[in-house]
Order: C-alpha cells, then structure tokens, then sequence
C-alpha cells in the first residue's frame, strides 16, 4: 500500500495483529471471572471486562505495530495502559466478598500476607518500569519476540501487585490514606522523571524508531502526514508519561486524601503494623 492510499482510517482497519496468544488469554481472563464471580455484580463485571478489553486493545490493536515498529510514543501509550489501567480495573472488577472468601483459602492468605509490604511491591514496580526502558533491554525487547512477552508480564504482574495495596477490593488490605498517598506520589515521580528525560533526549537511544523497515507501508503517513519525526516521536512520548500519566497519580492521591479525610479505614487485621515493618509507617 502506497503512501497516497494509506490514511489514518485505513491503518486503524487493517493494522490488527490478532495473536493467538493473546486472544486465549484475554477470553480465559474472562471466563474465569464468569465463572467465579455472580453475574448479579453489574459494576464488578463492567470494570473486569473493561480491564479485558483495554488488555486486548493494547495488545492486538494498530497500537501494537506502531509500538513495536515505529513510533515510540505508541509504545510509551501500550505501557501505560499495562500499567495504569488494565491492573485498577481488573481489582476494581473483583468483589469484597469474592476476595474476602479467596483470602480464606490458607496458601492464598499466606502468599497476600508475604507480599503485602509497601517498600518491596514499590520497587518492583518502579524498578520493572526503569530498567525496562533502559536501552540495552527495551532494544532486546524490539528485537526479540520472547523478551517483549517478558516485558509486558513484569508490567501486568509487578504493577497489579502495586496498585492492589492501594486498591484491594477488602479495604483492610490497603495501606493507610497517608501512606498510600505517600506511595502515590513516590511512584509517581519516579514515572514523571522518566517522562521528563525521554522529553528531552535528543533521539537514537532506540535505533528502531530512527528508520523503520517499513514493511506495511505507514512511514509515509506517520512521517509526512502526522509529522511524528524521531524527535517529536520521543518528545510525545515522554509528555505522555509525564503529564497524562502524572495526572493518573495525582487523581489517586487525591482519592486517598478525601477516604483520609472521611477517616480512613480500619487497621489490617492481625498486621497492624506491616506499615512499620516496611518503613511506611502512617503519619
């Protein structure tokens, strides 16, 4: 296909990679919550399929292509919804009572009381989301299928962990509003500071995005048409994870300020000091 014939419509009709990988995980993800959860949680079930088909988007959509063959931007886009929207919706997606009765389950509860401290499910997250943008492994990651599957795991995974301690569907398993707020803001920031830095460095960190092979014909489009040069490529990309991203963060720092200034929630049960052994300690 030519330049003059590719438009915008036109790549987002004939753009879907419908891998089969992803299309068994994401309608596994799906039955399993029918199966598991009441039908009669209209609210549950609209968030859970939301956070499934925000996955599918991001995964088999035009997105994909354009992210893993020419544009960083569309890339930095894919990641954030990996780890800002796919991993709320799903655990706004889970009922109370669901969890509660899966916490019951003895290597469940064990497993949740392990992993629930704030400073090692931060880093996980932060330091996931840093070193994968490194460019030793973000260029193996373009240049090898696996190590992509990999990347996009440790996103779901690690910030599904994060975000749980802030939105677990049983409130006595988040961390306090001050400390979440806390959390927040310090994850945050690590994200704004990266945005900042692909903001303004100069381009070639990620040889693929300076000359695109070019196989379905869209350079012409991205380039001429759009204007999406390797410079204001990057630069888009790093405003997206600065100023979109950073208001995410700032909208849940702002829940948890108005759930501390409604009271809070109760201490966690039996752990009523997880927050001092970490070294979040509330305020």
């Amino acid at each position: 296909m030519t330049g003059v014939e590719m438009n915008g419509w036109t790549l987002l009709r004939t753009g879907w990679d419908l891998d089969p990988s992803v299309l068994i995980g994401c309608l596994m993800l799906a039955v399993i919550y029918v199966l598991l959860v009441p039908l009669r949680r209209v609210v549950h079930i609209l968030a859970w399929m939301t956070g499934v088909g925000v996955l599918l988007v991001a995964l088999v959509s035009p997105l994909d292509p354009l992210s893993d063959e020419y544009l960083f931007s569309a890339h930095m886009l894919q990641h954030l919804l990996l780890i800002l929207a796919v991993p709320p919706l799903l655990l706004w997606g889970i009922p109370q009572d669901s969890m509660e009765s899966a916490l019951r389950v003895g290597w469940v509860g064990r497993v949740e009381h392990r992993l629930h401290r704030p400073v090692l499910l931060w880093l996980l997250a932060t330091m996931t989301l840093t070193l994968w943008h490194l460019p030793a492994l973000y260029n193996a990651a373009l240049a090898n299928e696996g190590v992509h599957i990999v990347m996009h795991l440790m996103f779901l995974v690690t910030w599904t962990m994060y975000w749980w301690l802030v939105l677990a569907p049983v409130p006595q398993r988040r961390l306090p509003p001050g400390v979440a707020i806390l959390y927040l803001f310090s994850a945050g920031l690590v994200n704004v500071v990266l945005g900042i830095i692909f903001t303004f460095l100069p381009p070639g960190q990620y040889p693929q995005y300076l000359h695109p092979a070019d196989e379905r014909g869209w350079l012409p489009l991205l380039r001429g048409q759009w204007g999406l040069t390797p410079a204001v490529d990057q630069q888009w990309g790093g405003l997206l994870m600065w100023v979109p991203a950073g208001l995410i963060f700032l909208v849940a720092m702002l829940v948890a300020a108005s759930r501390w200034y409604r009271g809070g929630t109760q201490p966690l049960p039996n752990d009523s000091g997880v927050a001092r052994r970490s070294g979040w300690a509330s305020p």
